[in-house]
């Protein structure tokens, strides 16, 4: 039997049609129970990753051939994008999280579905061994960043871990499974700026 339907399913889970509806969503949610200062880091340390992929993916789409790396003309979006919302997802529930063990359940899971996603760009060969490790890398600048704000949430805290867990359930049932075929659009910018500047011939 073949896995290739399961690894759509999967590799769906980081699409634009997918990741964009829960970077809203969540914002909204936190800024509804009142935690303006969670719900800025949330969208600000997923809006960088995504600004930064969009970024590489310009510079490196006409430049590939270029670089010392072999295989590495545009980094995984998806996998950027999944480790950036699904790892810092978890790091948000983490923090809400009563006891130890469901904090580590929690980041476990966030990162472990980042990193399917990540594997199965490579065995659908929609990106290459390198692509996939560089977009995962930048992807994981969100989780980090929201580690590092030691005052995410401020008392007294009514959010719990599971309405974060719960919105994006549902939009992934929803949405999984559309493109909005932003990497061709992107791709095309990015022969064309190349052109103007005349960086890589």
């Amino acid at each position: 039997m073949s896995l290739r339907p399961f690894t759509i399913l999967v590799t769906s889970f980081g699409g634009q049609a997918v990741i964009l509806p829960i970077l809203v969503l969540v914002t909204l949610t936190l800024l509804v129970a009142g935690q303006r200062r969670a719900a800025f880091w949330w969208a600000f340390s997923v809006a960088l990753v995504l600004g930064l992929l969009l970024v590489a993916k310009i510079a490196f789409i006409p430049c590939g051939d270029y670089l010392p790396v072999s295989g590495l003309r545009s980094p995984s979006g998806h996998a950027g994008a999944a480790m950036a919302v699904y790892g810092g997802l978890g790091v948000l529930m983490a923090r809400l999280a009563a006891s130890p063990p469901l904090r580590l359940l929690v980041v476990g899971s966030g990162v472990l579905l980042a990193l399917a996603i990540a594997v199965t760009r490579v065995v659908i060969g929609a990106h290459t061994v390198p692509e996939t490790i560089l977009g995962t890398l930048i992807g994981l600048i969100a989780p980090l960043v929201l580690l590092s704000r030691r005052d995410l949430f401020v008392g007294p805290v009514r959010l719990r871990w599971i309405w974060l867990f719960a919105g994006p359930v549902v939009l992934i049932a929803i949405f999984h499974g559309f493109e909005l075929g932003a990497e061709h659009v992107i791709e095309r910018i990015a022969y064309q700026l190349n052109g103007l500047l005349g960086v890589c011939r």
